[in-house]
């Protein structure tokens, strides 16, 4: 692992907590939020749009990570819908196959709901045991599928938002060949940004735990589960952009 991608990633974690007016940067981010609690999906928008903007002074300005101020709302919408969509369409295979194999399983363990005669026999019909067969096995094996096809959408998304950073367009993020060579050229630091993801968003995910088996701060619950989502955002964005970063010059120094 190069001392670069080490040195960056450290950042990437700290610094939300850094910086003039931190905290109400983070408070705002927090509120935003909150308000998906209300309206699903909509207020993370202009949160993408505001992690894409760290994004872009690291990539674009070689910048180190750093809250900017909530001062443009239109380019937050704008930005976010880019980073947001291409995100999705990376994990969206993924997702669908996880969704087909759910009702599959669940139409396999209940099939026998729609055969009218079940309950008048004495025996169940063969072809409610066949396809409480195929649907069980075969949704396990599409939600594994499924699991597996989110993680590599989930790995690859990475390199490909980092060029979505680093150009500033939607199209930019499925330009494969652009992008390829700066994931090969620092692929295990690509391994460590997504290890990195992951644990820290599961350490974040205690937070609200521990405040959920409390009797009188579960009432925080709600801006906890915000403030880790605004969070979890921000410094995902900020490891892809730092990793996408020390690709390029990586691949700068081989040529």
């Amino acid at each position: 692992m190069s001392i670069a991608s080490l040195e960056g990633a450290k950042k990437t974690v700290f610094f939300p907590f850094q910086g003039k007016n931190w905290a109400t940067k983070v408070l705002i981010g927090t509120g935003i939020a909150l308000a998906n609690f209300i309206i699903p999906l909509v207020p993370l928008i202009p949160i993408y749009g505001y992690a894409m903007q760290i994004g872009k002074r690291i990539v674009q300005h070689n910048e180190d990570p750093a809250l900017p101020d909530w001062n443009d709302w239109g380019l937050y919408f704008s930005d976010g819908i880019k980073l947001f969509g291409a995100n999705i369409l990376y994990t969206l295979p993924g997702i669908l196959l996880l969704i087909i194999g759910y009702v599959l399983m669940f139409l396999g363990n209940f099939s026998f709901l729609f055969d009218p005669n079940f309950y008048m026999t004495a025996e169940a019909s063969p072809s409610y045991f066949l396809f409480s067969m195929i649907g069980t096995f075969g949704g396990i094996f599409l939600i594994i599928f499924g699991i597996l096809l989110g993680l590599a959408g989930s790995f690859l998304a990475l390199p490909a938002l980092g060029h979505l950073l680093a150009r500033g367009e939607f199209g930019a993020a499925f330009r494969i060949r652009e992008w390829w060579p700066v994931f090969k050229a620092n692929w295990s630091g690509y391994l460590l940004a997504l290890a990195l993801f992951y644990g820290i968003t599961i350490g974040l995910t205690w937070i609200p735990y521990i405040l959920y088996f409390t009797i009188v701060l579960c009432i925080l619950l709600p801006v906890a589960l915000s403030a880790m989502m605004f969070l979890s955002n921000i410094i995902h964005v900020s490891l892809i952009a730092v990793t996408y970063r020390d690709g390029v010059n990586t691949l700068a120094g081989q040529e």
